[in-house]
C-alpha cells in the first residue's frame, strides 16, 4: 500500500512522542499543532491523488470551518482545542496516541480525563504509554486521571475480555455503529488484550453507523497494523521471522524475569537465548535469568504484521 492510499481513512491521528516535561498548556499546544498539521496534510494527500489522476471520490479533506490564523486570537490553548473538535468536518475518529506519557505533568494527566469524556461531534480515542512506574501514577487514588476509568484501578498492561468490551463500546453509545460479541473477543485475541492494539483495531474497524462483526475485524488487521507502523514499526527492525516466534513465546509465560529452562520449556533452543540478547529483546541479570526489555507488545504486534498469529 502507497503512502497516499493509506491516508483514504477518516481517522485523523494524532500521534506525539514526549521527550520533556510537559504540562497542561504545553499538551494542548502540541494537540493542536498536531491538528492543524493533519488537517493540513490531508490536502496535501487530495492534491497529490489530483495530479496523478486518480479517483478521489472516496476521500475527503479534513475541514476546519474557521479561519486558523483569526481562530488563535487571545483563546488558551485548551480554548483552543474545543473550537478545533468541534470546528471539524469529515473526520469519522479522531485517534490521539501520545509516548513516553511519564514526562506528563500531574495537571497535564489529569486533561486526560477532559480530553476523552467532553463531548464532541467527533469520538475521539486516546492511547498512552509509559515505562512500568507510569501505570502506578496513572491509576494513584489521588490522580485525576482515574475518574477516566470510572474509579477503576486495574493493571494497564493488558485489557481483559471484559475491559475490551468497555472501551469499544463505551466511546459510541450515543452513535450508530455497534461491537458484537464475537468481534469483541476476535479483537481480545488477535490484541492479546494490549490497549494500543486495542485503540489500532478500533480504528481500523471504524465506520459511521455500522455494525462490527469479526468478520470486519478479520478483514481490517492489515489496516491496523499500518495504523500501529508509526509507534511499533521500529522496536526490532532487524529481528527475523523466528526471533518474533520466540519472543512471542517468551512473552505467553507473563512473566518480567525468566529462568533458561522456562524459556527452553515454551521451545526457544540457548542460541535464540542469545540472539534475543543481542536485539535488546531479553537482558541476562545474572546466570541463567533473563528480563524482557521489549514490551510483549512488541511481540504481538510483529505476529499480526508478519502474518505469524494463528
Amino acid at each position: 500500500m502507497s503512502s497516499i492510499e493509506s491516508d483514504y481513512s477518516g481517522i485523523l491521528l494524532i500521534n506525539r512522542r514526549l521527550a520533556r516535561t510537559t504540562n497542561d498548556q504545553e499538551l494542548y499546544l502540541l494537540l493542536n499543532e498536531e491538528l492543524e498539521e493533519q488537517v493540513e496534510k490531508r490536502k496535501t494527500v487530495l492534491e497529490k491523488l489530483k495530479r496523478i489522476a486518480k479517483n478521489v471520490n472516496r476521500v475527503s479533506a479534513f475541514n476546519l470551518i474557521l479561519d486558523l490564523k483569526k481562530s488563535r486570537g487571545e483563546r488558551s490553548p485548551y480554548a483552543q482545542w474545543r473550537l478545533y473538535v468541534d470546528s471539524l468536518r469529515d473526520v469519522e475518529l479522531i485517534l490521539i496516541a501520545i509516548d513516553d506519557a511519564d514526562f506528563l505533568s500531574i495537571e497535564a494527566i489529569g486533561e486526560l480525563k477532559s480530553i476523552v469524556e467532553e463531548v464532541s461531534k467527533t469520538p475521539i480515542l486516546l492511547t498512552i504509554s509509559g515505562f512500568i512506574d507510569f501505570e502506578e501514577k496513572l491509576v494513584d487514588k489521588y490522580s485525576p486521571v482515574a475518574r477516566i476509568f470510572s474509579g477503576a484501578s486495574f493493571n494497564l498492561g493488558r485489557f481483559t475480555l471484559d475491559e475490551t468490551r468497555e472501551v469499544l463500546r463505551k466511546p459510541l453509545v450515543e452513535e450508530g455503529t455497534t461491537w458484537d460479541n464475537a468481534a469483541i473477543a476476535a479483537v481480545h485475541k488477535v490484541t492479546g488484550g494490549y490497549p494500543y492494539l486495542v485503540q489500532c483495531i478500533a480504528s481500523a474497524c471504524y465506520t459511521k453507523n455500522s455494525a462490527i462483526t469479526d468478520q470486519t475485524v478479520r478483514e481490517n488487521i492489515k489496516k491496523a497494523v499500518d495504523i500501529g507502523k508509526s509507534w511499533l514499526d521500529h522496536e526490532i527492525p532487524d529481528a527475523s521471522d523466528q526471533d518474533v516466534i520466540s519472543f512471542a513465546k517468551i512473552a505467553a509465560l507473563d512473566k518480567d524475569v525468566i529462568q533458561s529452562t522456562e524459556i527452553s520449556k515454551v521451545g526457544v533452543s540457548p542460541p535464540y537465548i542469545g540472539r534475543l540478547v543481542r536485539l535488546e529483546i531479553l537482558k541476562q541479570i545474572r546466570r541463567g535469568r533473563y528480563s524482557i526489555e521489549k514490551s510483549p507488545m512488541i511481540a504481538t504486534f510483529e505476529m499480526l504484521k508478519r502474518g505469524l498469529s494463528d
